[in-house]
């Protein structure tokens, strides 16, 4: 509510500006209308980088603090700020609220964000200073300097001061910033109270305030190469701000000479800066305007050239950072992940064309002019050897490009290895500086696109397939070395040692046999060996180099008990009870929430929405997107519920109906009436014979326990399968006995049918888990067992009752659904070898619910088929393929 009332004084205040400026922009748009717009356009150019090379300023400054940040992420953050800051203030820190909002919200440190914004505007000040003086000296000695000038100058030359000094007292003196932080937490205090809050600002707030501005200057005194470094990148800027006046006076038939151009760029930065209107609004036009009169300029091309320096530094800036400001975080985030995912791509993409550019170069022969001036450098033997090197770089690189894709950090590791490779064997085959270059330019985007590889590889694998690499290594090297030393007959060469120890070297590492001619059958075999026995460890060794992490562990008892207390405080849905059983693994957000999930192959399958506060969850799914890609796993959730569908696509997903959940309204339900016919019929049939349902409540009897699990066995054997998981739950002693259970008992006591009831925590709702009855069990027994449950849950003031996902059930009904849910319907209409669709929800649909949609998320395409396996293993569990051509054998025999 706070940031919608912000944003809503932000457009009024915005259209407030600009009706109050109507005539500066209208004089601005006729100044444009005279411009020679093939200037124009290399000016606007050499803004966008100047804003470009800021947002990098800016990452810089935050990572001098320790706050992680990416500057296609900052880039519209501070577009918006220019906004906010002409709307709010004309000292320039109004925009500073968004940074340290944004950081909040990803979870890191608002404290040490804020001082990353003090310390980016220092050293954006600082750079100045290097400009500044030049400019004033320029009118000192032309005799154009104003007394109001250099009061202006130095109020700036103060404030930087000032600025600097605060630094310097976190440092030195951080009790005086918790003193400082209590007075104004007072101020505040006192202001809210005349309207009735007092405690706007929390004691807590104070204390973690100043130890988090405190470890930042510590950060920044540890770290003065990286406060160096963004000194520099603010340079950058500002001389890209001197470009951008340049071209500017061009377009308006204006030559400023080096003097003119630093003087007038350095009062109207300093007006800018310490004007009472916001952002020297009108300020800086004028004194832009008087200081290159006062140079000789004629007083309309000075107008002209401030106005449109202004208009291409300020106006249309602001205008695109007003339009950021609703939509900023999904815009920022948006350009980040498609910046992050299309480089990745890329870099994969041209590995992989490297590693055929590697292969084809090494087959083809070499420029004759090179290979002259090679052979005096390097012997024919080292040129073959580099031809094979080449090749097998070639290889290589084609299947870590793989690897890149899925961001694997050892593939990138691996990946900088070959392309060394590739460069030193291009120059020794064939002084190929063409290819040598062009590996050589991909090896250094591959280090400047670093951190985009931060997918881990699973520890355990790695070591063993290192392990394996060096023990396959051993043993070809001794296998090798006594074949070729004991079996030379069978070869053309006779070996001693050193020459048998080579040739394996070679074969295994290379795949080469130089000289090695095999007279013999066996000779051949032998070689042939050799080799099988190099390219099972190598593809061994790439196998568990890149292979996904795995969990090879359960959940700690502390994880687990973590959950649990979320769970039971926002839990909402048929399932919540479920994400606590323990094949379910956790990730926690800093917001509170938590992702119950289970890993099958390369996927993260979670069961449900993220469980925690509502609006947490956006940046739950996106953390959790973060945690899976950093592990190589493909991100996916299992029956979603329609709310957060719109925070899936903001975070790139897909959703996929995959069916409908029937949810009873107990106000509603009852045998009276038309409606109630076939159950009421069912119900009374079996009362007659003397059955009826009974609850259990927990804890339950042994003797009972163990009757419940016979009939659960016989279910199981009825069905020909075992016991699920995931999504459902399944006969465990300890689960089922602390359950309450509606049990059917016949005339003579036996329970025929069970039920165990869960609770949905925070929603008004109740459903059950295990559902199972005996083949033996009288028709209707089914209907009596929900007809009870429903009454009981009506009687115990439940306002609805949820029977489950019906699977398939209302999907690709229209023809503008998608093609993958069409497919789905023509299974559920016609496919019912394996699993009865059609009947569970003709069953479901007797107790007249209501139903809502329950979606797959995914992420992309390409990756459905794969989270769709992860779904049947996580629930059919790892066998269901044998389990399922063994029920459609007994079911074909039993036929």
């Amino acid at each position: 509510m706070t940031r919608t009332w912000i944003l809503r004084f932000l457009i009024v205040a915005f259209i407030w500006f600009a009706i109050s400026r109507l005539t500066e922009v209208e004089s601005l748009v006729r100044a444009f209308l005279q411009a020679r717009w093939e200037w124009i356009l290399p000016a606007l150019a050499v803004q966008a980088l100047y804003f470009i090379v800021t947002a990098a300023m800016y990452q810089s400054a935050f990572a001098t603090v320790g706050v992680r940040s990416r500057s296609p992420h900052l880039l519209p953050i501070l577009l918006a700020s220019v906004a906010v800051n002409v709307a709010t203030t004309g000292a320039g820190f109004g925009g500073a609220a968004l940074f340290v909002d944004d950081s909040a919200r990803r979870g890191e440190s608002p404290g040490r964000t804020a001082v990353g914004v003090l310390l980016a505007l220092i050293a954006d000040l600082t750079a100045f200073m290097i400009i500044l003086v030049p400019g004033v000296v320029v009118l000192f000695v032309f005799h154009t300097l104003r007394a109001y000038e250099v009061v202006a100058a130095a109020m700036l030359v103060a404030l930087v001061g000032a600025l600097g000094s605060v630094m310097l007292v976190g440092l030195w003196r951080p009790r005086w910033i918790h003193f400082l932080l209590s007075m104004l937490q007072k101020i505040i205090n006192r202001i809210g109270a005349r309207f009735g809050r007092p405690e706007l600002v929390s004691p807590a707030w104070v204390t973690r305030s100043a130890e988090e501005f405190a470890q930042a200057t510590f950060a920044i005194a540890a770290h003065p190469l990286r406060l160096v470094r963004t000194v520099g990148l603010a340079l950058g800027a500002h001389l890209l701000d001197l470009v951008s006046l340049y071209t500017v006076a061009l377009a308006f038939r204006a030559r400023l000479g080096l003097g003119p151009l630093v003087a007038g760029y350095a009062m109207a930065i300093v007006f800018w800066n310490v004007s009472i209107t916001p952002q020297g609004i009108g300020v800086v036009e004028g004194v832009m305007t008087l200081v290159y009169t006062s140079l000789g300029f004629p007083p309309e091309q000075a107008t002209l050239i401030a106005l449109g320096f202004r208009g291409l530094t300020l106006w249309l800036p602001m205008a695109v950072g007003f339009a950021f400001l609703r939509r900023l975080r999904s815009f920022a985030v948006e350009v980040e992940t498609r910046t992050a995912a299309w480089s990745v791509r890329g870099a994969a993409l041209l590995t992989a064309a490297m590693g055929v550019v590697n292969v084809l170069s090494a087959v083809l022969p070499a420029l004759p002019q090179r290979l002259v001036v090679l052979e005096r450098f390097s012997p024919l033997s080292v040129r073959h050897g580099a031809h094979a090197a080449a090749a097998l770089a070639g290889f290589a690189l084609l299947l870590l490009a793989l690897g890149l894709w899925r961001r694997k950090r050892m593939a990138w590791a691996l990946s900088l290895g070959v392309l060394a490779v590739s460069v030193v064997s291009h120059l020794l085959k064939g002084l190929d500086y063409e290819e040598a270059g062009l590996a050589a330019l991909l090896g250094a985007w591959l280090v400047m696109l670093r951190w985009r590889f931060q997918a881990r590889s699973d520890p355990p694998s790695v070591h063993r397939g290192l392990a394996v690499v060096a023990a396959a290594f051993l043993f070809a090297l001794t296998y090798g070395t006594a074949g070729f030393y004991l079996l030379d007959r069978h070869f053309r060469i006779d070996f001693d040692l050193w020459a048998a120890v080579r040739q394996t070297v070679l074969m295994f590492t290379a795949f080469r046999n130089p000289g090695l001619e095999p007279i013999t059958g066996f000779g051949r075999n032998f070689a042939d060996s050799i080799y099988l026995i190099a390219a099972v460890t190598v593809g061994f060794a790439l196998f568990a180099l890149l292979r996904p992490v795995l969990l090879r562990r359960p959940a700690s008892p502390f994880d687990h008990e973590r959950a649990r207390v979320i769970v039971e405080r926002y839990g909402r849905s048929s399932f919540a009870r479920l994400v606590l059983f323990p094949d379910k693994q956790y990730y926690f957000s800093l917001g509170g929430s938590m992702v119950s999930y289970t890993i099958r192959g390369r996927a993260a399958l979670a069961l449900g929405d993220p469980i925690g506060p509502e609006p947490d969850a956006p940046e739950t799914i996106r953390g959790f997107q973060a945690y899976c890609q950093g592990n190589d796993w493909l991100p996916g959730f299992y029956q979603t519920l329609p709310d957060y569908l719109g925070h899936y696509e903001a975070a790139g997903f897909q959703a996929m109906h995959i069916g409908d959940e029937g949810s009873v309204i107990l106000t509603d339900f009852s045998l009276e009436g038309k409606a109630g016919k076939s159950l009421r019929g069912a119900v009374n049939r079996l009362a007659r014979l003397g059955h009826q349902a009974v609850l259990h409540e927990p804890p339950l009897a042994d003797t009972l326990l163990e009757e419940l699990r016979v009939v659960s066995d016989q279910w199981l054997t009825m069905m020909h399968g075992r016991e699920k998981g995931f999504s459902l739950g399944w006969f465990e002693d300890d689960y089922i006995r602390h359950s309450h259970v509606m049990a059917v008992h016949a005339a003579d006591g036996t329970i025929t049918a069970f039920a165990n009831i869960v609770s949905e925590y925070q929603r008004d709702e109740i459903t059950i888990d295990l559902m199972r009855r005996r083949p033996t069990a009288e028709g209707g027994t089914m209907d009596l067992l929900f007809v009870h449950l429903l009454e009981w849950a009506k009687a115990q003031g439940y306002a609805s009752f949820s029977l489950g996902l019906s699977p398939l059930a209302g999907v690709g009904l229209r023809s503008e659904d998608p093609i993958v849910e069409r497919a789905l319907h023509y299974l559920y209409e016609h496919v019912n070898q394996f699993y009865n669709f059609k009947g569970l929800h003709a069953f479901k649909e007797k107790f007249r619910p209501q139903w809502s949609p329950r979606y797959l998320v995914y992420p992309g395409a390409a990756n459905l088929p794969a989270v769709a396996l992860a779904v049947i293993r996580a629930d059919s569990g790892d066998q269901f393929v044998w389990d399922y051509v063994k029920d459609f054998w007994a079911r074909r025999t039993a036929n």
